[in-house]
């Protein structure tokens, strides 16, 4: 079972690379849209149509990304003031209800992302003609994605559980 955990994880870290990587690309494009809108508008005085279309549907995928990335590296959603009071068991049972609920309702983000992505797809934004289901598309991917890393930390919770109880012992 620890070599399944451990190549699942490998695989985790090499599209975690691909997420950060394309989070970058990603905000050079965002950047280079933005002083080139600024530029255009204000020195030319002939602004571009489709900037603030494009920079919003690469700002919501850099989102889903990030937050994709954050469930992996288990430092999204935390509640420390209590939690940090607790002996390492209590963490621990306290981390698997935390992921648990992530993973439910990452379920259901996918579930309903993917409903809406079937509606959206076949509309088109108003100015750059591109399918509205992008946005949706993404959410769908990016939330898959955080289902497995939800049941990847939920595991080695469970591992963890099964520390903390061999030491109480």
């Amino acid at each position: 079972m620890n070599r399944g955990i451990e190549r699942a994880e490998q695989l985790f870290r090499r599209i975690i690379k691909l997420e950060e990587a394309i989070c970058v690309v990603l905000q050079i494009i965002m950047l280079l849209i933005c002083f080139a809108a600024v530029v255009k508008r204000y020195f030319f005085n002939a602004p571009w149509a489709w900037t603030d279309e494009i920079q919003l549907l690469l700002l919501v995928i850099y989102g889903y990304l990030a937050i994709s990335i954050d469930v992996y590296r288990d430092n999204h959603v935390a509640l420390t003031g209590m939690y940090k009071h607790l002996s390492k068991r209590g963490k621990v049972v306290l981390d698997l209800i935390r992921h648990v609920l992530l993973g439910g309702f990452f379920c259901l983000m996918t579930y309903y992302g993917w409903k809406v992505y079937g509606i959206k797809a076949r509309k088109l934004l108003t100015v750059t003609h591109l399918s509205q289901g992008i946005v949706f598309m993404a959410q769908t991917i990016c939330a898959a994605l955080m289902v497995l890393y939800c049941l990847m930390n939920f595991v080695k919770a469970v591992k963890g559980f099964r520390d903390a109880s061999a030491n109480e012992v």
